[in-house]
This record gives C-alpha cells, structure tokens and sequence, in this order.
C-alpha cells in the first residue's frame, strides 16, 4: 500500500470522541502514523501487532491493513475503545479492541485468548502519554511494551533520549534505529494557549 493512500484511510477515522486531558489523548496524524507503520512493514507482517494505549485505533487498524495476522488494540477509556471498533468496521478489518488498564496486562492475557500468540512474532507498537498530565506516565507502557513484545516501536518526547535509551539498555533491549519527527498536538483542551503546537519526538524500534 503507498502511503499517501494509508495516510488518507487514518486521516478519515473517527477522532477521539470526547478527548481527556489527564489521559493526554492525542491522535497521530495520518501523515507520522502511516510512515512509522511503513517503516515497520516487514516487522508487522504475519505477526501478532499489539498497540498499547490504542486511542482510536489508527496503529491497530493500519498494521492490519498492512498484513498483520492479529491485530489488538488496548485503552483504558471506553469511548475510545467503542470509536475504534467503529472505525475498524469502516475499513472492514477485523482488530480486537480491549477496554483494560494497561497495567493488567501481561503474556497470559493474549495467551488465553489467542492460539497464535504464543509462536508468533509479537510486535508492538504504541504512542503513549509523554507524562505532562502524570509524570512517568510513558513509563508503565513502555516496561509493558518489553515485556510483551519481541519488536517494540514506540513514541517518546525527543527530550528524554537521554534517559530512554540508558533505562532501554539496563532492560538488555537493543535500540536499533531511532528516527525524530514532529508530534502534531492541536488545541482541543482549555489550557492549550496555541491552535496548534509541534512536539519534537523520538520513534525508537526496539528487539
């Protein structure tokens, strides 16, 4: 699939339906989702495709569409989980979406449910809050992240590399590419003073 087509297909999916702040749900552009999730192709394909902290299910929906065997999205809030069965049934894939704390999640939970995950390629991939409303709030999702997948991309504020990449080493994880971007974030909450606001971020693959 070319990207300016998958770009296009995530721009259309329903946004967040009544946004929290304290949750910092952000949905990621069309444009930055579409070439992370070109980039992980080969990765995603035939594999079981994870995304923690799925919002309305654009990495979900999109690595399915590009060939994942299973795709499951988890998110803590229910009118997100319910937009994003939605818009899975818009683009007629078939994406599980789990309303759960991501901190009940674990290996068990999949390998109860799935006959595939077990010997599969598991691979997540995630945008989770930056910790701006609740500090260290990316930390649960990324120890989660290593901890379930073999693969891991993931999305963190360009200035905690620092940190990042020491805390992903201590955890024997190899980083394998980090690439930066821009973070989109529009102004859908009170506090916001600007229409919009870049965020430089960092998009590491992990294995």
């Amino acid at each position: 699939m070319k990207k300016r087509h998958l770009e296009i297909l995530l721009d259309e999916l329903k946004p967040h339906p009544n946004p929290k702040a304290h949750l910092e749900q952000y949905s990621t552009e069309g444009n930055l989702a579409s070439e992370l999730l070109l980039f992980a192709e080969p990765d995603i394909k035939n594999s079981f495709l994870i995304d923690f902290g799925c919002g309305t299910g654009r990495f979900s929906i999109g690595a399915k569409l590009l060939g994942a065997k299973f795709a499951v999205g988890i998110d803590i809030d229910f009118e997100t989980v319910e937009t994003a069965k939605k818009n899975a049934e818009s683009l007629n894939t078939s994406v599980d979406f789990f309303k759960l704390d991501i901190k009940d999640v674990n290996s068990n939970f999949f390998e109860e449910r799935y006959e595939y995950f077990k010997n599969s390629k598991k691979v997540i991939i995630q945008n989770p809050p930056f910790g701006a409303q609740k500090k260290y709030a990316d930390r649960i999702f990324l120890d989660k992240a290593l901890e379930v997948g073999d693969v891991v991309y993931t999305i963190h504020n360009t200035a905690t590399r620092d940190f990042l990449t020491n805390y992903i080493q201590r955890k024997n994880r190899k980083i394998t590419n980090i690439f930066q971007a821009n973070f989109r974030i529009p102004a859908i909450y009170e506090f916001h003073k600007k229409n919009a606001l870049n965020i430089p971020v960092d998009i590491y693959r992990i294995e």
